[in-house]
């Protein structure tokens, strides 16, 4: 039976704690990389983020104490590989490039007015007769506005008018709900108003073109997500899941 020295146990014993050291020091770090720590830089357009995120994060911050989220609230389609930023919410259909993107939902737009507004100049029947309504549109650039329908197989190209336009749908939410006029919003800003009767949806049965735009999660490619980014994608998604009320036509 053979036993160790006193030098080989001397040796024994340290190589072991250093063994053991390293494995601990291993698993500490695969703890890290799976555990969503960190600032997590956003890039959003402000409706969206003053509509939607800023109801649910409290949520995401509590359930992730070891997360920050920083939002840099912009229309501007912004380099995600070399400005550092973590994650786009991107309104629209993207160009093909490098990055990874996530559907988050489709967004379908209504038309709606107020009560006041309905009582006042009536309600249209039909898109043409938009042409004789105040029409507060959405609009980044000077120039004629259009809303596009579908009338069974014909497309209708509307030109609209009104003494009241901005490139902020927030703006155009309380404008209408102020009687302004009729204007074209995305159905997920304007779901509770149209719930309480503060807004009135018109024309339904005319389907706008396009029906539905997209709503994304991107992020540059990386074949190791980082975790506070994966997170806050599934979470996203779990909580639009969960309060979006979809309507019928909506995907």
């Amino acid at each position: 039976m053979q036993s160790l020295t006193e030098a080989g146990e001397i040796f024994f014993r340290h190589t072991h704690r250093i063994v053991s050291d390293i494995e601990e020091a291993q698993l500490a770090v695969r703890r890290l990389a799976d555990t969503p720590t960190g600032s997590l830089h956003i890039t959003v357009e402000a409706d969206f983020a003053i509509t939607y995120l800023s109801p649910i994060l409290p949520e995401f911050l509590k359930r992730y104490p070891d997360v920050q989220v920083r939002l840099s609230m912009t229309t501007d389609v912004v380099d995600l590989v070399h400005s550092g930023i973590d994650l786009a919410i991107r309104v629209g259909h993207l160009a093909d490039s490098s990055l990874i993107a996530r559907r988050l939902f489709a967004s379908r737009s209504v038309l709606c007015a107020s009560p006041d507004y309905m009582e006042s100049r009536g309600c249209p029947t039909h898109p043409h007769e938009l042409t004789q309504h105040e029409c507060v549109s959405f609009r980044v650039q000077s120039g004629r506005t259009h809303w596009k329908f579908k009338d069974f197989d014909r497309e209708l190209n509307i030109p609209i008018s009104g003494r009241v336009n901005a490139n902020s749908l927030i703006f155009l939410r309380d404008a209408v709900i102020n009687g302004l006029g009729i204007a074209m919003i995305p159905f997920w800003m304007i779901q509770k108003e149209l719930k309480n009767g503060d807004l009135i949806a018109i024309l339904e049965d005319y389907p706008l073109d396009p029906p539905s735009t997209p709503i994304n999660a991107v992020f540059a490619h990386n074949r190791h997500l980082a975790p506070k980014v994966r997170v806050f994608v599934d979470f996203l998604r779990e909580q639009l899941e969960a309060h979006y009320i979809a309507s019928p036509a909506n995907p």
